[in-house]
């Protein structure tokens, strides 16, 4: 008894240490996002078109931050999109978005191949197919996983994990304007807060869970 009570006490505050740690990373990575912001408007004089997106996630990302993951829909919401961000770049690497060069960031995997060759730029030329392959599946499949709310803290722990590492490939090969304009730690964090809040609202882990106690009632019965 002692030490099921010492293991809850345990477990209470490594949850509690783990929200504080994800909502401070998610207010650095917002104020950080925002000063990009501003310096990309006032320095580099990019028009506000161009800073649609960054200021779209540092405003969705931020009611998060605020409200500490606690308001389930906000949590939800974010969860969606993050979810939508990844299926949205697997379509673009297909074509299904536009060609190449209609407002599309590749319109087709050979300039997805070439992306990935920039983004890795510290690695031989010749692992960018693999890793474009690669990225692929596991955005695909987080993406899916995302949207429908399938077994939400782990994939959305997975999709933190996923995100930090385009994050530091993007860093390390002098990609930075890149990482900024596609909020890459921002969405990285937000998965952090969305793996430990409930984000089930519209969810597939949530009917299943109302499913479930219906069915044990009809097995007693």
């Amino acid at each position: 008894m002692t030490r099921a009570l010492l293991h809850a006490l345990y477990s209470n505050e490594s949850g509690i240490a783990m929200k504080r740690l994800a909502s401070a990373a998610l207010w650095l990575t917002i104020a950080v996002e925002c000063g990009y912001i501003v310096f990309a408007r006032l320095v580099l004089h990019l028009p506000w078109g161009h800073l649609v997106q960054p200021l779209a996630f540092a405003m969705l990302f931020g009611s998060l931050a605020a409200t500490q993951g606690r308001i389930r829909w906000i949590a939800t919401v974010v969860r969606i999109v993050l979810g939508a961000e990844f299926a949205l770049s697997v379509a673009d690497r297909f074509g299904l978005l536009g060609p190449p060069g209609h407002g599309v960031s590749w319109g087709d995997f050979a300039h997805f191949i070439a992306y990935t060759r920039q983004v890795n730029a510290f690695l031989p030329a010749s692992f960018a197919p693999i890793l474009a392959v690669v990225a692929t599946v596991f955005e695909a499949v987080l993406g899916i996983a995302l949207i429908l709310g399938i077994r939400i803290p782990y994939v959305a722990r997975a999709a933190a994990v996923l995100l930090c590492l385009f994050g530091s490939a993007m860093t390390f090969s002098g990609l930075i304007e890149s990482q900024f304009f596609y909020g890459v730690f921002v969405l990285a964090a937000g998965a952090c807060v969305v793996s430990i809040a409930d984000a089930s609202w519209v969810s597939l882990d949530n009917l299943l869970r109302r499913h479930r106690p219906h069915c044990m009632i009809v097995e007693r019965t």
